[in-house]
Order: structure tokens, then sequence, then C-alpha cells
């Protein structure tokens, strides 16, 4: 399963951008390794093999091999500039810089001041910003017949962004860039280089905590994305479950968003709260879902406000967002034979773990909780198990702790009253206890979810393989 329309980025050739020589050098500090002349270039890579022709090939050194190695293949693909940090022989201009991903991010950054007619609309927060990114662009879609920009996956970082940007297709009428951050003062540059018409955030929570503090921390970096909007644009700030998140971490929704305020300072801020219901009710109309859990259905109504306000009609949207399905590793169904298993392997933080216990608290019958530990929560890393744990011992499931790191959840569990749970040394073993506690009873739902580090792709590999049923796909 697949959100439609994830290959519309390809279906048209990058914008052109005419580079100058002159400008090269201004904006990069470069030097041209034999002859300087400008260049027109459409799109850009940080791999030979997906370089196109008349593509920017930019050569960034690995953990295992060197960009540079490849600068003759990438030409030799029609990579029609090289961006490097020493001279490479090539049959194409080379443009040498003290570094690549800097020069890429301003590169990309004055493409975007020359880039008209497209409206950019920028995605950030602590959890769901994918799935809400996708969302958003399938209402546009609905919308318009022009090409629709959108970050493929999470390429949401310092490459990632400036990659993104530089794809924009010819005659785009919009772009939807999903910005990530993990560290004080990621977000903020990237913004920059984006310059959106509409940003949204969809969400403050506990995320890489070890860096950010606390809340208030999560909210002056997620929310400095606001800074990046012209002045009275609209900035929308999702608010779905905020009271409960900073109960639990000794704050207030009302001080989180006083906060978000003065970050938005200037900008229309619009505080995006979940109607009542069980489907996504709009003014245009409602409709039901093809993603489950009550989260998902506060990304699609933010989705659709935000695409409602970049012009697109009401009902179109609803019926773009109402045709999305969930990808591998966020809160993907699976059925193996009479159970329902939830892939949700991608990441995990405290809000995102509690928002998929909710969903599996809501099932009826048997019910099991797979879960792995969560990472970059530094000092906050033994409440945040903690309150998992609680909230698995709430959701009347079963729990089956993965790993070492893990076992702060499953002592929560056990001091909350949970009464079914275990402790699994490793993945494998994981799956095995899993796929024992599914044979033992009739049908279930299990959720299977931690942090990338987890790897808990590999136990939901394993219990499918015991039924029978290959593993439909890794995360990304």
């Amino acid at each position: 399963m697949t959100f439609p329309g994830t290959a519309t980025v390809n279906l048209s050739r990058p914008a052109p951008f005419r580079l100058r020589a002159e400008d090269a050098e201004r904006l990069t500090g470069g030097r041209w390794h034999g002859q300087p002349r400008e260049a027109t270039v459409r799109g850009a890579a940080i791999d030979s093999r997906r370089v196109s022709p008349g593509c920017l090939f930019a050569c960034l050194p690995g953990e295992r091999v060197d960009g540079h190695d490849f600068a003759a293949a990438a030409v030799g693909s029609g990579a029609c500039l090289i961006l490097a940090s020493r001279p490479v022989k090539v049959p194409a201009p080379v443009l040498v810089v003290r570094d690549v991903a800097a020069a890429l991010a301003t590169l990309a950054g004055e493409f975007r001041s020359r880039a008209q007619g497209c409206t950019w609309i920028a995605v950030a927060g602590a959890n769901g910003k994918t799935t809400t990114k996708e969302l958003i662009a399938a209402a546009l879609r609905a919308g318009t017949r022009e090409p629709v920009l959108v970050t493929q996956g999470n390429l949401n970082n310092h490459l990632g962004v400036p990659l993104t940007v530089l794809s924009l297709p010819e005659r785009a009428r919009y772009a939807v860039v999903e910005i990530g951050t993990n560290h004080p003062g990621e977000l903020a540059p990237l913004a920059a280089i984006v310059r959106p018409d509409h940003a949204c955030v969809v969400s403050i929570g506990p995320e890489h905590l070890e860096g950010f503090g606390d809340l208030a921390g999560v909210t002056r970096e997620e929310c400095a994305l606001f800074a990046a909007l012209p002045a009275g644009r609209p900035a929308f700030l999702g608010v779905h479950g905020l009271d409960a998140q900073a109960a639990a971490h000794g704050t207030s929704a009302e001080a989180l968003i006083g906060l978000a305020r003065s970050l938005a300072a200037g900008r229309d801020l619009r505080l995006s709260l979940l109607p009542d219901g069980e489907e996504l009710a709009t003014p245009a109309g409602s409709a039901s879902l093809g993603l489950i859990g009550e989260h998902n259905r506060a990304n699609a109504w933010l989705a659709w406000q935000v695409a409602v306000a970049v012009g697109i009609d009401g009902r179109d949207a609803l019926g773009g967002i109402a045709a999305v399905r969930a990808t591998p590793g966020r809160m993907r169904p699976l059925r193996l034979g009479e159970h329902l298993v939830i892939d949700d392997c991608y990441n995990a933080n405290p809000a995102s773990m509690t928002a998929g216990l909710a969903v599996l608290a809501a099932r009826s019958g048997r019910r099991l909780a797979v879960l792995g530990h969560m990472g970059e929560l530094g000092a906050a890393s033994a409440h945040g198990h903690a309150l998992v744990g609680e909230a698995a011992a709430r959701a009347g499931a079963a729990l089956i702790a993965v790993g070492p790191l893990a076992q702060p959840i499953i002592a929560a569990f056990r001091a909350a009253g949970g009464a079914d749970g275990q402790a699994a040394t490793d993945r494998q073993a994981a799956a095995s206890a899993a796929v024992a506690w599914l044979k033992a009873g009739g049908p279930a739902t299990v959720l299977v979810k931690g942090s990338r580090s987890a790897h808990l792709e590999d136990a939901l590999s394993g219990i499918c393989e015991a039924f029978g049923s290959r593993f439909p796909g890794g995360v990304h």
C-alpha cells in the first residue's frame, strides 16, 4: 500500500536553473576547475545512480564511499555540473567549494528565490509530518492538474531539503516540503531555503529531548518554521493531544501555545483542533479515511485546512485525502489470517507510542503490543519509557518489550497493573514470543512499534513468515 501519486515529481522534468559562472562563485565562494562556463541545471543528486540528464551532482564523502570517486559516472549519466571539495577530472564543469553540503544548500536557496508561480508549503512537527505532508499533497493533486512537488519519503534534512527544492518540476503549481530536525538550530536554515508561503507544524511532543531538553525546547525549534513565513501568512499548529502531552511533561498546553504565538508573531497563527466524530468532518462534507487512528484523523483535518487555505476546493481536497493509504512503517495494517498486525516500525517517541497504543486499545478482542526502545530522549528517557509502559497497561494489552533498552517499559507496565507482559532479549526472540501468543488464542490485533534503532521490522518480518506471509516491504 502506498500513498497515491508519490512519483508525481518524476512525471515532469525539473525546472531549469541557469547558473552563470560568476554567480556560482559569488554564491558558494568556490572556484572553477577547468574551463568555467554557465550551466543550466535541472535537478540535483548525491547518488550517481540517480543522476538524470542536466543534473547537478554533489560529491559528498561518506562513511564507506566518496562521491568524488563517482563523478565520472555521474557525467556519463548526463550530469552537467559537478560540485566538489577537490578537483576531479571529468568532461564537465567542476565547481570546487570548501563545503559541498553547504554549497548545495546555498544553490537551492538561490533557485528557490528565482522560482515563480509556485506556492510553497513547509511541514514540520514532532510526529506525523510525513503522513501530513502526503495528505496535503494528495489534496493538492485532487484540486489541480499541474505537477505537484512533494518530498520523497522522509528526505527532510540538510541534504534532503535542498535536493527536494532543486527537483521542482516545470509548471509546478504547488510544492510541499517536509523539514525535519533533531537538534536546536537545525530547522531554521532549512526553512530559509524553502521560504514557504504557508507552513504547518503538525504536532508538539517529546522528540529528541537529549537535544531540545523539554517541550518548550521542542516548541522553539519546530515553530521556528513560522519565522520563515512572510508577514500575515497562515501558520498552522496542530494541537490535538497537546493537553495530555504537556501535562505528562510538567507544563501546560497554554504555555506551549503562547510560546508558539510569540514565534509566529506577525503571522496568522491558526490552531488545528480535531472536531468530534468518527469520520473526517469538514465544512465541505465528511469522509471515511483509509488511515487508522484518531491522530491520523487529526493529521487529515490539518491537511484539509492547509489545502483549502492555498486555494483548493474543499470537496476536491477531501476526496484526495480520503484516498490516501498507509506507507510501510507508519500505522500500516497487515492481515495475517484472522489477525490484524499494525506495522508502525518507522520511529517512536512517547507521543507517537501513546497514539499507537490508543489505536490498539480501541480494537476489540485480544491485543498485543510489541514495543522497542525510544532513542534520543536524553535525561527524559526513563520517564518517557515509563509513560509508555503505563499506557500499555491502560490499553489492556499484552506486552512484549524488545531488547534491554526497552526494559523500563515492561517495569512500568507491571507497576501499573499490566498482567501479561514479558521481555524479549532481541528481535528474533520477540517474533517467536509474538507468534506463540497469537497461536494460543483467537483473532487478535498486534501493534509493532519502536525507534528506528530498534529495527522492529525484523521482528515483524519473522511474525509474517510464521504465518506464511512475506513481509511486504521495509520502512522508509
